[in-house]
């Protein structure tokens, strides 16, 4: 059995299924199987084959060969691997190369059954309010179905890419992902965007889903959800002063758009900050995974496997939801939850990302679960220990002058909230895990533990008034270790975090 580490002649030249555009140089395309009878070398994920797989092969027979010698058989650790080197590929000339050999994910998704959409559909806006969000008895996400009482101002329902790109300027260098591997194109601009989106001939299949326009004149135009600006911390806590252009995070408003057959890999948003996506035209269909402390963990071994490439996340867990939000929809997802998004239509979204009270258990939680498996910064949320210590400070000033009733009205997600974030910097304070860019953001550090210090006691004692002693002497270590993750349901206590399986459906019969 020959392999890709051998001499020059065993070395893989070329994968027969890749087309000419195919982005080579990227890990996804690192791993190799020949086979047996032919030897002829595939890319792994040319044949839907992952890198851990590829160990246990014993022999290999493609699909040219299976019909007359059998099936491929595993047992072998061996994994065939070439080392050469990749020349660079010009990501700006994509669109003029030829069609992707296939969609891999929608394959996948055909293949699974996920579970019916149970999640709560309201019919307009008008109770979606502050209080109804602290008092909800659910992290559930959410359909508003009519943007009726939203308050909220976006762009008509028949705007186009050309229309965005007019709007927000076409020089603008914008992200866009090539969907069959899941990584970032560079070198586009909005006016290359708005002529692959028009064209009547794409050759590849690629999204936008990262252009932030808060300061542009679409973005100025665009007025986010009332109930998103009455919860977001970042606007009740990041000081008027300090907000400074490419200081401060630039979150608030996004453009998506996506062609058919788009697709986003299971993700959660950056700090697992809340989301909103109101969908303007055309159609998203959501796959949503629940925060479980369990599910987080598979995430995050998933997230670091080189099986990330050739498999579904959500063969790995117990439960994942299957949510059609269409035109006129729009999508709350509260923080934490795993997702990924299909697009069945060319479609347009107007979104974007916020953090909230009672969720800073979970924002720091995925904060340090982004770090232990090196997220890179630019894929994180901006700001993220600066936002801490302005908080920390405001609270533990605000905390001082509460009265006894105005601390009662404090719900106990949000005091823990609270407590697990004077804690985190109270970490960082120490040096645990704290490299030198946090280390700036912290700023003066005596001034930040007198906040911190401050912050604990006063929170701490208002806890210590809501639980019995016991579930205080257990409760406390748990937020100051953090990263709490939850599912909440109405019936479930806040201590279970497992639900009985439910009944499954196919894709097709949404």
């Amino acid at each position: 059995m020959s392999s890709s580490s051998g001499s020059d002649s065993d070395e893989p030249q070329e994968c027969p299924l890749c087309r000419e555009d195919a982005p080579i140089e990227l890990p996804a395309y690192e791993t190799w199987l020949q086979c047996d009878v032919c030897e002829v070398w595939y890319h792994g994920i040319c044949v839907g084959i992952s890198a851990s797989e590829c160990k246990r092969v014993d022999k290999y027979h493609c699909y040219k060969c299976v019909d007359k010698h059998g099936p491929s058989s595993y047992s072998g650790p061996a994994l065939r691997r070439s080392e050469r080197n990749r020349s660079s590929v010009d990501y700006t000339l994509l669109n003029e190369g030829q069609p992707a050999t296939f969609n891999q994910y929608l394959l996948r998704l055909d293949d699974y059954d996920f579970l019916e959409d149970e999640f709560e559909h309201l019919d307009e806006g008008t109770e979606v309010t502050r209080e109804w969000i602290r008092n909800r008895d659910t992290n559930d996400p959410f359909i508003v179905k009519c943007a009726t009482g939203l308050d909220m101002i976006m762009p008509a329902s028949d705007i186009t890419v050309e229309d965005i790109a007019l709007a927000v300027g076409k020089d603008i260098p914008v992200s866009v992902m090539d969907v069959l591997s899941q990584e970032e194109l560079k070198g586009w601009t909005m006016g290359d965007w708005a002529s692959y989106f028009h064209s009547t001939n794409r050759q590849r299949i690629l999204n936008v889903i990262s252009l932030e326009i808060t300061d542009t004149p679409l973005g100025k135009q665009i007025r986010r959800p009332r109930v998103v600006d009455e919860i977001d911390v970042i606007e009740k806590y990041w000081p008027e002063s300090k907000r400074k252009p490419n200081r401060y995070p630039k979150v608030k408003t996004y453009c998506l758009m996506s062609v058919r057959d788009a697709y986003t890999d299971f993700h959660v948003d950056f700090s697992a900050t809340w989301v909103y996506y109101h969908v303007l035209s055309g159609e998203k269909v959501f796959y949503l995974v629940p925060p479980t402390p369990s599910n987080m963990r598979k995430f995050e071994s998933w997230s670091k496997s080189p099986e990330q490439a050739v498999s579904l996340f959500a063969e790995n867990v117990k439960q994942c939801f299957e949510v059609h939000v269409k035109a006129g929809n729009t999508l709350f997802i509260p923080a934490g939850w795993i997702h990924a998004v299909f697009t069945p239509v060319d479609t347009i979204v107007i979104g974007g990302n916020f953090m909230v009270m009672q969720s800073l258990n979970t924002h720091i939680g995925v904060y340090k679960l982004e770090a232990r498996t090196r997220v890179p910064t630019r894929y994180r949320f901006p700001f993220f220990i600066k936002m801490c210590r302005y908080m920390v400070e405001l609270l533990s000033r605000k905390w001082i002058r509460f009265d006894k009733q105005t601390r009662s009205k404090w719900s106990l997600s949000e005091l823990e909230g609270a407590f697990v974030l004077a804690s985190f910097l109270d970490d960082k304070l120490l040096g645990r895990d704290c490299d030198a860019d946090e280390t700036k953001a912290l700023g003066d550090k005596t001034v930040v533990r007198k906040h911190v210090t401050s912050l604990l006691e006063l929170v701490g004692a208002e806890l210590a008034t809501r639980m019995l002693p016991e579930e205080w002497l257990n409760r406390e270590p748990q937020l100051r270790e953090g990263s709490h993750f939850r599912w909440v349901r109405p019936g479930m206590s806040q201590g279970s975090l497992l639900l009985a399986a439910r009944p499954r459906r196919t894709r097709a019969a949404a």
